[in-house]
């Protein structure tokens, strides 16, 4: 029996009547305590940038562009310090090939590519897309996809502009269309039955590449989180209301995440959201002195690299994209 049967049935039943007589009536229509089952995943796939990316370093014990955890050996361990997207593989008892020592069966797929933008030919979005339908299984409706890219993007559309390749205008325009291309990607995958956890890009305008360009540039700072704002609005807008909704996909709100943690650091407990943590080149920083700031604590700090962020970064943006998951009726 359906909850429309139980309400026409009941069409001459007013307030609490009407609402007696449902709740009396949902144990026999199947309904029990619960209207939404939880959505149990059969693989990850990440599709993005190197925010997502584990590097595979030929032993499944792969780096990842933040701070490397080392065990307590002092040997790196790819487990330790998770990147978001391992947050949310972990969330199911999933491992990427990239980063498993215990030999266990991949159900994390990693598609993000190091360097990549959304429209890049070869890397980009639509490269991705076609690497996961090559490998013969494509998408899936029991599949959940994590997106993330467009950091490269604005980067890239602000040098433009201060090298006066682009004027200003043509950049917000161009971030635009960025993010409305990145949504239309997020469409057709969504229209496969597949869901999605799509990421904004974070405010790139509070990092340290920016707070240091700033000094030889002024305004490239705020120029830089004007581009970030206007392609997460477009990536935001474009993705298809009309057909898409919380049962498809789950908004991660990372530039609002970093904007907080500046604003207030010390209510999120960071010491330091201006600076990076690592003195050696990601992905190979890890938490050794040598690879870090003197006297630093990893922890402490919001950015692992001038444009990257640090594991407890991650690990916000990643406890927020599980708690989409579980709570958004997939």
């Amino acid at each position: 029996m359906t909850l429309l049967t139980v309400l026409r049935r009941f069409g001459g039943l007013t307030g609490v009547t009407l609402a007696l007589g449902i709740a009396a009536l949902l144990p026999a229509c199947g309904g029990g305590t619960s209207q939404v089952e939880p959505f149990k995943p059969g693989r990850v796939i990440v599709l993005g940038d190197e925010t997502s990316v584990i590097v595979n370093d030929g032993l499944n014990n792969g780096r990842k562009y933040t701070v490397n955890g080392l065990d307590s050996n002092g040997v790196r361990d790819c487990t330790l310090q998770p990147n978001w997207v391992q947050v949310v593989a972990a969330q199911y008892g999933f491992v990427f090939a990239e980063c498993n020592k215990d030999a266990a069966t991949p159900k994390a797929l990693m598609r993000a590519k190091v360097g990549a933008k959304v429209d890049d030919p070869t890397i980009g979005m639509a490269s991705q897309i076609a690497e996961q339908q090559a490998s013969g299984e494509g998408f899936k409706s029991n599949d959940l996809v994590t997106i993330l890219i467009g950091q490269n993007d604005l980067i890239e559309l602000s040098e433009r502009v201060i090298a006066g390749t682009l004027s200003e205008a043509d950049a917000v325009g161009e971030a635009r269309r960025r993010g409305a291309v990145l949504a239309e990607r997020v469409n057709t995958i969504l229209a496969t039955g597949a869901k999605g956890l799509v990421s904004t890009v974070p405010n790139v305008g509070l990092s340290p590449y920016a707070t240091k360009l700033n000094t030889t540039s002024a305004g490239a700072s705020a120029r830089l989180s004007n581009l970030v704002y206007e392609f997460n609005a477009a990536l935001r807008t474009t993705i298809d209301q009309t057909r898409f909704d919380g049962r498809n996909y789950g908004l991660v709100l990372t530039d609002d995440t970093v904007q907080a943690l500046a604003r207030f650091p010390t209510s999120y407990g960071f010491s330091n959201v201006i600076d990076a943590v690592c003195v050696a080149a990601l992905p190979n920083c890890t938490t050794a002195a040598a690879d870090l700031v003197s006297g630093a604590s990893v922890d402490g700090y919001a950015w692992a690299s001038d444009r990257l962020l640090s594991p407890r970064v991650h690990s916000t943006i990643g406890s927020q994209a599980v708690s989409r998951a579980i709570n958004n009726p997939f």
